[in-house]
């Protein structure tokens, strides 16, 4: 059989009255015909505001309207009890089949649907999907078919399960197709659930419509806050919502999206509270949501109008939080309002808070106080300031003037630096004022007193009307600076490139000290109130804003061209207010330190064994040896403190020496004499080592080139007998007689010598009291003393040969010739 459901609709929170109980038992019976249920939706009306209603009519327009209905067999509260029977749709034709139309009544709506009943499943949950076109999975793809069940005719018993209402609770919005080009708008995707019985009378149901989204309302008030909302977002934002409240899983690939930019326009925007700028899908705290703010923000200093973009976490901060604890994020919930009040702005900092508070079409009502803000007056007394553009005040750097102002009732004032940073309030101090009653309003004049307000921050008096509360539309701000002073310089810790530093010991005359190279830089923090005035960069460098907190301006000095970039070059910072305040930041060369030459002290390269690789000297003036045999080598350390990577010194070498450095050990340099004949013996040369900043910082290596080759002198020429010339001794055998001649060989690397086969048969012979040995030593000397032989027949030469124990270093030859 057919029974009649009357459903009056209404957007938001309703109320049921004279309804059927879940369990079945009737409370007052409505009027209206045998067996119909009622559906009743039905609001708190709008209230008269300060400013409008909380929810919109857009908010609450139902433009499609999806009636789904479950059945139990018992008045169970467990979802999977419920299966599917059928679905009824608003439409604004003729209704057919499973169609109504929804009717105005009031403040209410009104429809009437005919669902059919199955026997065994008398409890109905009716599920109202609102403004939703399809349903979805939480991944975005389409939500199944819905399955209809089916009962016994006779005995009321599931023959087919339909469609559990557990299951269809799983439902999502559709993904956002792009997030770049969509967005959230209305009308809104809503969702109620309600129950009832069937039975022979008519009966009510009360459902409550709610919104599946969160709204974000942002206070900000230009005049106040210096700032121009020109367009606002949600960065890691959900791209879709649950219909039915579950809570998202966390996030995979695709669920967290930067929501399209939505125009900040409207009633109220930048004047006060702009409702619904933006509406967005619940979230969880893990998600780490931020809303991004964009637009223009009025330098204090300047006047200027400077594109800026906030982040701004959604989070809460703990009750207990220390002051350095960090806030929570907090998650955002479907049918819940949040207003983002902005309570102070500086180009890189927005200080806000966030209020949640529910979301229904009456917001009470808010009474507007009949006590204005305060009006400033006039200056009076003997210093007074100077009113400056963008709502500043100018004081002297000391003096004294009073602030007149007129309001509705007592007046009380706090004093607040305008920047965070900084604790320079006390050069304006304020004393106790004084009030007079003139045509119904407060006269209140507060004595002020400017004490070394020179290149302090600025100071804000705001003045509170105590009978209007501490609303900040009812507050009259005044903001106060000293006198246009020089702009200071102050050092960024961790700012610079390698090697470079700022000095602000001499505050007037800073000074920056800087590798000659190209990207060099250093930074440093300029403070001015009245802001700095064009920067005029020296050649070869480059002077470049990065960022700017409050007044002070961080600025960085790079050099773009090393050949042009001048030693000593000045940067002047001139107040943009009165250029002849300036300070002059000088900027000196880093002097380039002289290369240190030091031995080897890198196992994995070594000498020629013949070469012990000692360096004498100093480090920037060293000293070695090295003998002459082709590839003699060396290794030696030559480094500079800028810098420890390969190519930072480097080197001349003079003509028959090569110098290269070792690309796997930066700093150690192989010094090698290819061809020893390129050199001469004693003759020193020198290889100069550069820093390679700076080539004119240098350091030398002299080598000296020794000779390997033994030599020989003759010590004792037996009194004139024996003469000795390039090598060559001759011997006159009739002035030597009986007597001996000796020769001195020394071996710088050892040597050896066959003293018996030159001998054998030859004119001479050695004394018997010759000690020279066959094998000379490295280094050492032996001496030979020879005499006539007792057969002195042979006119053959002598030759001995002193073998290098080197090889290459060369042998040495000693003929002796018998005078005829």
């Amino acid at each position: 059989m057919k029974k009649t459901y009357l459903m009056l609709l209404l957007a938001l929170a309703g109320l049921g009255s004279s309804c059927t109980n879940e369990d079945g038992t009737e409370g007052v019976t409505p009027s209206g015909d045998p067996g119909e249920i009622q559906l009743v939706f039905s609001g708190s009306g709008e209230e008269e505001e300060y400013t409008k209603a909380i929810a919109s009519d857009s908010e609450n327009k139902i433009s499609k309207l999806d009636v789904y209905l479950f059945g139990a067999a018992s008045a169970s509260t467990n979802d999977a009890d419920y299966h599917y029977i059928e679905t009824w749709k608003m439409t604004e034709a003729t209704p057919t089949g499973n169609q109504f139309i929804l009717q105005p009544s009031g403040s209410s709506w009104t429809a009437s649907i005919k669902p059919n009943e199955l026997k065994g499943l008398p409890y109905l949950t009716l599920v109202c999907v609102a403004n939703q076109d399809k349903l979805f999975d939480a991944d975005g793809t389409d939500f199944g078919a819905l399955n209809a069940v089916t009962t016994d005719a006779g005995t009321g018993d599931i023959t087919a399960a339909g469609t559990t209402l557990d299951a269809f609770k799983a439902a999502y919005t559709a993904k956002m197709a792009d997030p770049a080009t969509d967005f959230i708008k209305t009308p809104l995707a809503m969702t109620g659930t309600g129950t009832t019985k069937i039975s022979g009378s008519v009966s009510k149901v009360a459902i409550t419509l709610k919104r599946i989204v969160a709204r974000f309302d942002i206070d900000n008030t230009t005049a106040t806050s210096q700032l121009t909302i020109e367009k606002v977002s949600m960065g890691k934002g959900r791209s879709n919502g649950s219909l039915f409240g579950a809570t998202p899983a966390g996030a995979s690939t695709g669920d967290l999206v930067t929501y399209k930019d939505v125009d900040f326009t409207g009633e109220n925007a930048n004047q006060g509270t702009l409702e619904s700028a933006i509406y967005v899908y619940p979230n969880i705290p893990g998600d780490e949501s931020f809303l991004i703010i964009k637009g223009k923000y009025k330098s204090p200093s300047t006047g200027e109008q400077i594109a800026v973009t906030y982040n701004i976490p959604v989070v809460k901060t703990p009750a207990d939080a220390k002051p350095d604890d960090p806030a929570n994020y907090i998650a955002i919930n479907a049918n819940s309002r949040y207003k983002l009040r902005i309570t102070d702005v500086t180009e890189s900092n927005i200080y806000s808070t966030f209020e949640v508070e529910d979301w229904t079409s009456g917001g009470g009502i808010i009474i507007k106080p009949d006590n204005t803000k305060p009006e400033f007056n006039k200056f009076a007394g003997t210093n007074p300031p100077t009113d400056l553009t963008g709502g500043y005040y100018r004081t002297l750097a000391d003096g004294t003037f009073d602030i007149v102002m007129t309001s509705t009732g007592e007046l009380e004032y706090s004093r607040s630096l305008v920047t965070k940073a900084g604790d320079e309030i006390d050069w304006l101090t304020v004393g106790t004022p004084t009030t007079e009653q003139k045509d119904g309003l407060t006269i209140t004049t507060f004595p002020v007193i400017i004490a070394d307000a020179t290149g302090k921050r600025p100071v804000s008096l705001t003045f509170i009307n105590q009978a209007a509360s501490y609303d900040p539309d009812l507050q009259t701000m005044l903001t106060f600076v000293g006198p246009e002073a020089a702009p200071v310089i102050s050092e960024v810790v961790k700012g610079h490139s390698k090697g470079n530093s700022v000095d602000v010991t001499s505050p007037d005359a800073p000074e920056a000290t800087m590798v000659k190279a190209v990207g060099s830089y250093v930074s440093l923090n300029v403070f001015c109130v009245d802001g700095i005035a064009d920067i005029t960069s020296p050649t070869g460098y480059s002077v470049t804003e990065v960022a700017t907190e409050g007044f002070t301006t961080t600025y960085r000095v790079a050099i773009t061209d090393a050949g042009t970039a001048a030693d000593n070059a000045t940067i002047e910072f001139k107040n943009k207010a009165a250029d002849s305040n300036m300070v002059t930041l000088t900027i000196k060369h880093k002097k380039a330190s002289q290369p240190s030459i030091v031995a080897n002290d890198n196992g994995s390269y070594t000498n020629s064994p013949y070469n012990d690789g000692t360096i004498g000297g100093t480090a920037g003036a060293a000293t070695a040896d090295m003998y002459l045999i082709d590839g003699s080598t060396i290794y030696v350390k030559a480094t500079c403190t800028e810098s420890t990577t390969a190519g930072a010194v480097k080197v001349a070498a003079p003509t028959g020496v090569t110098v290269t450095e070792e690309t796997a050990a930066p700093g150690i340099f192989k010094i090698v004499i290819p061809t020893a004949t390129s050199l001469t013996a004693g003759t020193a040369v020198t290889v100069t080592f550069k820093n390679a900043t700076d080539e004119t910082v240098t350091s030398t290596l002299e080598i000296t080139p020794k000779s390997a080759k033994p030599t020989v002198s003759l010590t004792d020429n037996a009194s004139g007998a024996v003469t000795e010339l390039d090598g060559t001794c001759t011997v006159d055998l009739g002035l030597l007689s009986t007597n001996t001649f000796t020769l001195t060989v020394t071996a710088p690397k050892g040597a050896t010598v066959d003293l018996t086969t030159p001998l054998t048969g030859k004119w001479l012979e050695l004394d018997s009291g010759d000690t020279g040995k066959t094998t000379i030593a490295a280094g050492a000397s032996e001496t030979y003393m020879l005499k006539a032989a007792g057969d002195t027949s042979s006119n053959d030469d002598v030759v001995l040969t002193f073998t290098n124990t080197v090889s290459g270093g060369g042998d040495l030859t000693i003929t002796l010739k018998k005078k005829i």
